[in-house]
């Protein structure tokens, strides 16, 4: 199952309306944590579509995540990053980030290449390995 995360429902319904316009099947869900929703699809799906679905929500999710930043920052003066984890056991958490960091980080790479970077993290903790890091496949 595919999992695409947002905080607003405006911009959750702009990806509802491009899975609609490529025939997609979804289920939405609220996260518990954060109240966030949760738009689920199959990941059975073409290749083509998938990235196109990629393409869409790192566009949305960019509006998404200023939206709930000016949101946050004209209800509270709360200034908050975070990175929402999926742990193997279907558990879910969010991992606070100093938000200064996360747009130092973000400045230098890619997000596809944060995620690879936190997924590296967490499998380490799920799976640890004490051998060699010379040792290790990558």
């Amino acid at each position: 199952m595919l999992d695409y995360l947002f905080f607003n429902q405006s911009i959750a319904d702009k990806f509802i309306d491009f899975m609609n316009e490529n025939n997609l099947g979804w289920t939405q869900e609220v996260e518990k944590i954060q109240g966030a929703l949760v738009l689920k699809t199959s990941e059975d799906i073409d290749d083509a579509l998938w990235d196109a679905l990629d393409e869409r929500y790192d566009a949305l999710g960019l509006q998404d995540a200023l939206l709930s930043s000016n949101n946050s920052a004209e209800a509270d003066d709360i200034d908050a990053a975070g990175v929402y984890l999926q742990l193997k056991n279907g558990q879910q958490t969010i991992a606070a980030i100093d938000p200064l960091i996360m747009n130092r980080i973000l400045d230098v790479i890619s997000m596809d290449e944060f995620n690879d970077f936190i997924e590296a993290i967490v499998s380490s903790v799920e799976n640890p390995d004490d051998s060699a890091i010379c040792q290790k496949k990558t």
